[in-house]
């Protein structure tokens, strides 16, 4: 089982082994944080308190990568390589202790690793959802084995115990995890309900209700000891709200649709080829309605965010195929009728998978030639970033650029405010390029509109003796399968959420994909052009000039990944 969950993981994740970067959404504070914590790990426990965040065993983890393999991305992938096998091997095994077949563990397994939530958590890093979902699958297994014990013993209280430390570090790694315990307690009920009661399923979901209890009270005694700010008053907890419930319902449907649609079909099937009353349909559905719920007052819904629901959902549709496929002979009808629709819908889920895979790997080569290219500039350069609005590049380039590159020196600004220093040996503008964003699809800062605003706002940056130094592109034809889109034709989209309903897209959509960045070399001591004022300082450094070429490079190549 663990072979073969090494070998998935592997295949799947492959192409990013074969291309890896760091990325520029938290990776650079991962690596500056990781740099930082060497030799002074209590400090985990203070970090960035001003969000009212509290998720030291996170920070720790990284750190602790960081530790071993400095900042190297393949080695950091590598590590999501292996976490990404025990997840998978975790799931297998689950789905087997709760009587599930090896085909139904197979197919679980299968489902998970090719799922879209799946490529873009691992085909990231600085993630919290894969060591949290490792933290998990540790308690529940662990939980599991001290059911086996129908006698109190060591044994079985060092199982408990194992079971309270994950849960306890789960939660450490990102907060989502109190939903173990309703989830616990909707387990606890199913086995109550149950007739005849089976005695180690009974003890397993009591002893899981009395470790996500035990875990999340010792995580918040910690929290209240260290956390500088309760939840609702932190800059980023406090947007937890009920005013998001109906935008996000909307957004989740959407991604449902788009990354798993085979569980429309499994659903039914499963009432009707498995039973609703087995312990894993029921169990499924219990853990995917709670890691569905838990996000619902939250005002963003990223791919990744459904990992965990991605878990549940591969679980009821692996346990739905093997029942299938076992009736094959005796309900032909509706065996292969549940086959070949879960078959088709997965082909579906599996595109789009492979377009997030693409696009994944087109931005993260972008960026990284970006800070490449960043780092040959003159000491004490001014970089200007023209991006609007203001969003996580602006700081993680900065970081990148000090961490990967050693260029501390250089300063950072953004157009149309005032410089503490006008007079600097040298300015770059860099500015992006973006065509036909696909959506939804991995996370990526820029979106479209803003980058042709900066375009747009490019001229008034440059005078006629600025010179074009740098323009590379990554281009990639996609094709998308947006089943999502028939929301839109309901009126939903609109009221809750527009950008996920463009008007220049249909159900299939076949586009190539450009991004990339481009730099002019300009002269800083004119100022800025048609504009009062001249840059806003983003960053510090100093040193002596140097000259710089006027060069200019352009890339553009296809991805590797399904095509």
């Amino acid at each position: 089982m663990v072979l073969r969950a090494v070998t998935l993981a592997a295949v799947v994740m492959l192409p990013r082994l074969t291309s890896p970067q760091f990325g520029l959404l938290d990776d650079g504070l991962t690596l500056q944080t990781g740099r930082e914590l060497c030799g002074d790990w209590a400090s985990a426990l203070n970090l960035i308190p001003e969000t009212g965040r509290f998720f030291p065993a996170y920070w720790l983890a990284y750190a602790g990568i960081w530790s071993l393999v400095g900042s190297r991305p393949l080695a950091f992938f590598t590590v999501n390589v292996l976490v990404f096998a025990g997840v998978i091997a975790m799931l297998a095994r689950l789905v087997r202790s709760m009587g599930g077949s090896p085909g139904a563990a197979a197919g679980a397994a299968i489902l998970f690793a090719l799922s879209g939530p799946a490529i873009e958590t691992f085909y990231t890093l600085s993630k919290a959802e894969p060591l949290q979902a490792a933290w998990i699958g540790i308690s529940l297994l662990a939980t599991a084995a001290s059911a086996r014990e129908a006698r109190w013993s060591v044994r079985r209280a060092a199982w408990l115990g194992l079971a309270g430390v994950g849960v306890l570090l789960a939660h450490a790694t990102k907060e989502t995890s109190v939903v173990l315990i309703p989830v616990a307690l909707g387990w606890l009920a199913i086995e109550w309900r149950a007739q005849p009661r089976q005695g180690a399923a009974m003890r397993f979901a009591a002893s899981y209700v009395g470790v996500t209890v035990a875990g999340a009270a010792a995580f918040a005694a910690l929290r209240w000891q260290y956390a500088a700010l309760a939840l609702d008053e932190g800059t980023y907890t406090r947007a937890y709200a009920l005013s998001s419930v109906g935008p996000a319902l909307f957004r989740i449907a959407a991604w449902i649709l788009r990354d798993f649609p085979w569980l429309l079909p499994s659903l039914p099937a499963a009432a009707l080829l498995v039973g609703v009353r087995r312990r894993p349909v029921l169990y499924a559905c219990v853990w995917m309605a709670g890691w569905l719920l838990v996000y619902l007052p939250w005002p963003a819904t990223f791919a990744y965010y459904l990992l965990p629901f991605a878990l549940g959902a591969a679980t009821l549709a692996g346990v739905v195929i093997a029942a299938a496929w076992e009736r094959r002979t005796r309900a032909p009808r509706l065996a292969w009728s549940c086959l070949v629709a879960v078959g088709l819908l997965w082909s579906v889920s599996v595109v789009n998978a492979s377009v997030d895979a693409r696009v994944q790997l087109a931005v993260d080569r972008a960026n990284a030639d970006l800070v490449e290219f960043l780092g040959t500039l003159p000491r004490d350069s001014h970089v200007v970033l023209n991006m609007t609005p203001v969003n996580e590049y602006h700081f993680e380039l900065p970081m990148h650029l000090a961490e990967l590159e050693g260029r501390r020196d250089l300063v950072f600004l953004t157009p149309f405010e005032p410089s503490e220093s006008p007079a600097v040996p040298a300015t770059f503008v860099v500015t992006p390029e973006m065509t036909h964003q696909p959506g939804p699809t991995v996370r990526i800062a820029l979106h479209e509109a803003g980058v042709r605003q900066d375009a747009a706002t490019l001229p008034k940056l440059l005078t006629d003796g600025d010179v074009l130094v740098y323009r590379a592109a990554e281009r990639i034809a996609l094709v998308e399968v947006g089943l999502q889109r028939l929301l839109c034709r309901l009126g939903l989209g609109p009221v809750f959420d527009p950008t996920y309903c463009p008007r220049d897209r249909g159900v299939i959509l076949r586009r190539t994909f450009t991004y990339g960045w481009q730099v002019h070399r300009g002269d800083a001591r004119r100022g800025q052009r048609g504009d009062n004022g001249t840059w806003r300082r983003t960053g510090s450094g100093s040193g002596s000039t140097s000259s710089f070429p006027s060069t200019t490079r352009s890339r553009s190549s296809p991805s590797s990944i399904g095509g």
